[in-house]
């Protein structure tokens, strides 16, 4: 399926081809390691002016020595000379760039599969705010919809003005249309109406004193499993789209920001339908899931080709105020101790926060409602294993936007060489600290040997 998407996503780079560079392409040493970096202040400014002095990284706890630095703001991460020099401080620009080359690509991708009618209007309404007051600085927008089917909405194009007639647009509001969302949810309604009904005459919960049904468990996880089934090629789907976004993205030699948008969806169907049911029969371990099976291979790779590229995904909870947010140790989070992960080690969770416009739920607060957790969980890990973040818990989200957007225009970059240069394939971590400490870091949390090349 993903191979059926590349014809219709050559239109996603297709503008590129119109404000190509002339000049030779300098390209950083196979054996160094991009890391672009956000500085930003106590009140979420972003810091200027700093040096290579400033920094400290470390690769598996490991301190490593800088050996290249920009400073230079909204410039392509492996296409840039002053990455080529030595880290003395900031860099200038590079020279020779035609003015008319963006150099910063923010591809907006709407999980369209999940979104609810009031949720698809909200963000519409904030995209369209962005986009009337967006002024043309260097950088190319792609709009894109992921969900029954890819959609590129509007191709690459420096025209903020083309998006927005593009969002006010009938094929937008069309995809936008909340269809299939209602359908899952008057789905799920349905199993907690015959779950209500189940617990009129069988025991469920801490209830006593009723049968307990056991017979007709099996008939029940049967006709669960049918009605969920039904949602796992769609989701499949979506999760293969995305997967073919961010590749098709990664091969843009400018900076890369993918700015997700989704009302929060499970990477196995079958987790909402089991919600559904353990809500009313919590001890039964026949609509338990485990972790293992959550796992997609598709989103893992997305995430691999999106740290070695450094795509850098900020992800939107649609939902916003009613979003939960994964805890410190939830059941999918990479950094929780001892624990698993859907998408892999994605190392531990430090000082480079990736949630933001929110607190971070309680432990308790996971625990009691671990499926509602499990909805956000893929999309905070994708922001912080890539640098970006995960906004939820506000009703704000063109500010949202606009800070992501920010974000893709002021930041540095660090390069180094590994000192264990050995190709294994495993997952390295990367921390990134400056001397200041007031100041709040952010980096992407690692890359895997095998594909560290840039």
């Amino acid at each position: 399926m993903v191979n059926q998407m590349r014809p219709r996503l050559i239109l996603f780079i297709a503008c590129w081809s119109l404000f190509a560079r002339q000049e030779t392409t300098i390209r950083v040493d196979v054996q160094q390691v991009l890391v672009p970096v956000v500085v930003t202040d106590k009140k979420g400014h972003h810091v200027s002016g700093l040096h290579a002095s400033d920094f400290r990284i470390f690769e598996d706890g490991v301190q490593q020595e800088i050996a290249a630095f920009s400073s230079d703001t909204a410039g392509g991460v492996d296409d840039i000379g002053a990455l080529s020099k030595p880290a003395s401080g900031g860099a200038a620009a590079a020279q020779g760039a035609p003015q008319a080359a963006p150099r910063h690509t923010f591809a907006i991708c709407i999980d369209t599969l999940h979104a609810s009618p009031a949720n698809a209007a909200r963000t519409r309404t904030a995209l369209e705010d962005l986009f009337e007051k967006e002024k043309p600085a260097g950088a190319q927008y792609v709009l894109i919809g992921i969900g029954r089917q890819l959609q590129v909405l509007q191709a690459a194009t420096t025209n903020p003005q083309a998006i927005l007639l593009k969002i006010r647009g009938a094929a937008f509001q069309s995809a936008m249309g909340g269809l299939d969302a209602s359908a899952l949810a008057a789905q799920l309604q349905n199993v907690r109406s015959r779950m209500n009904e189940f617990c009129k005459r069988c025991a469920c919960g801490t209830r006593s004193g009723r049968q307990n049904c056991d017979s007709e468990i099996d008939t029940l996880k049967q006709s669960v499993d049918a009605e969920a089934d039904r949602w796992t090629a769609p989701t499949k789907g979506l999760l293969e789209q995305f997967q073919s976004v961010v590749e098709e993205l990664a091969k843009l030699p400018t900076g890369r920001t993918l700015i997700l948008v989704s009302d929060g969806f499970s990477i196995n169907a079958k987790r909402e339908f089991y919600a559904a049911v353990s809500a009313y029969l919590p001890n039964r371990p026949e609509f338990r899931l485990e972790e293992s099976k959550d796992a997609d291979s598709g989103l893992r790779e997305a995430l691999k080709v999106a740290s070695e590229r450094n795509v850098t995904i900020y992800t939107v909870d649609s939902r916003g105020g009613s979003a939960p947010s994964l805890a410190s140790t939830g059941p999918m989070d990479a950094g929780a101790s001892g624990g698993s992960s859907t998408l892999g080690d994605l190392g531990p969770r430090n000082a480079n926060q990736s949630v933001r416009a929110g607190t971070l739920q309680s432990t308790a607060g996971a625990q009691a409602n671990p499926f509602a957790s499990a909805e956000s969980a893929s999309m905070e890990q994708l922001a912080r294993a890539t640098g970006g973040v995960y906004f939820h818990d506000s009703s704000d989200m063109l500010k949202q936007f606009r800070s992501a957007l920010a974000d893709g225009r002021e930041y540095y970059v660090l390069a180094y060489r590994p000192k264990n240069s050995a190709q294994d394939g495993k997952f390295h971590s990367i921390t990134v600290e400056t001397g200041d400490k007031k100041l709040s870091v952010r980096a992407k949390s690692g890359y895997w040997a095998a594909g560290a090349a840039q």
